[in-house]
C-alpha cells in the first residue's frame, strides 16, 4: 500500500536536540492518537495527504537535497510508523543516498518500530501524557523504549493540564528503560484551545527530573518563534 503524504518541504529543524539542522520533512498522513496540543491536527485522519509512490516520494527528496545539502530526511507526521511497511524500504534508500533518517514518533507502536529501528540514526519520542491525550500509554511507552535505539532522545510536551503525578511517572518510565538518553521538556505553543504550563511548573519538573536523571534539556518550539513550517 502507498503511503499517504501530505507534504514535503525543506526546513529548520525547530525542535529538541537537532534544533537549528537543515532536514527534508516528509509528513505523513494519519495518527493513531489524537492529542489535544497537535500542531498539525489535519494529518491526524486516516484519509489524510494523498497516496505516494515510493519513487515520487524519492524524487522530491532528491530535488530538494539537490538545491542545497540536507543533513537528514525527517519522516513525520501524523505517526509515520503507520506507514511502516513503505518506510523500510524508502529509509534504506535515503541511508544509500547519503541521508540519515530522523524518525518522529508518538512512541506508541513498538512492533513496528523493531522492523525499521536499524535504519534509523535519530529517534525523536514523545511521551504522550493522559491529560493531553485521555489514555494511559506507559506501557507502550516502555516497550518502545526497550525497542528503540540507542540514539534516542525522550520529547514531553507540557502543557497548563499537565500534573505532578504524570511528571513522576515520566520520570520513572525513563528509570526503567535504562536507557541513558536525553529527556527534553517542551512547553507547548500556546493557542487559543491550549495554553504552556506556567514557567514557574516547567522549572520544577526540571529540577526533580536532573536529580534523578543525566540529561535532561528544556527546549520550547522554535518554528513559531522562526515565523518557519
Amino acid at each position: 500500500m502507498k503511503p499517504r503524504v501530505v507534504e514535503v518541504f525543506s526546513s529548520l529543524q525547530g525542535e529538541g536536540p537537532r534544533l537549528g539542522q537543515r532536514q527534508i520533512f516528509v509528513r505523513l498522513g494519519g495518527c493513531n492518537l489524537r492529542c489535544d496540543y497537535c500542531d498539525e491536527p489535519n494529518t491526524i485522519p486516516m484519509s489524510s495527504g494523498e497516496p505516494w509512490s515510493a519513487e515520487k516520494i524519492k524524487d522530491a527528496v532528491l530535488a530538494l537535497n539537490r538545491e542545497r545539502p540536507h543533513a537528514a530526511v525527517s519522516w513525520t507526521g501524523g505517526e509515520p510508523l503507520v506507514h511502516r511497511a513503505a518506510l523500510e524500504d524508502i529509509m534504506a534508500w535515503a541511508r544509500s543516498a547519503g541521508l540519515k533518517n530522523y524518525l518522529e514518533t508518538n512512541g506508541t507502536m513498538p512492533q513496528a518500530l523493531e522492523k525499521i529501528a536499524s535504519l534509523c540514526d535519530t529517534v525523536a519520542m514523545d511521551v504522550k501524557l493522559p491529560s493531553a491525550t485521555g489514555e494511559e500509554l506507559w506501557s507502550r511507552h516502555l516497550e518502545f523504549l526497550r525497542i528503540a535505539p540507542e540514539k534516542t532522545f525522550v520529547k514531553v510536551v507540557l502543557t497548563s493540564r499537565s500534573t505532578p503525578a504524570e511528571w513522576r511517572q515520566v520520570i520513572r518510565l525513563m528509570q526503567e528503560s535504562s536507557l541513558k538518553i536525553p529527556l527534553v521538556l517542551q512547553p507547548a505553543t500556546a493557542r487559543e484551545d491550549v495554553l504552556p504550563a506556567e514557567p514557574r511548573v516547567v522549572l520544577g519538573f526540571l529540577r526533580q527530573a536532573r536529580a534523578l536523571l543525566k540529561d535532561v534539556r528544556l527546549i520550547p518550539q522554535w518554528h513559531p518563534v522562526w515565523g518557519m513550517p
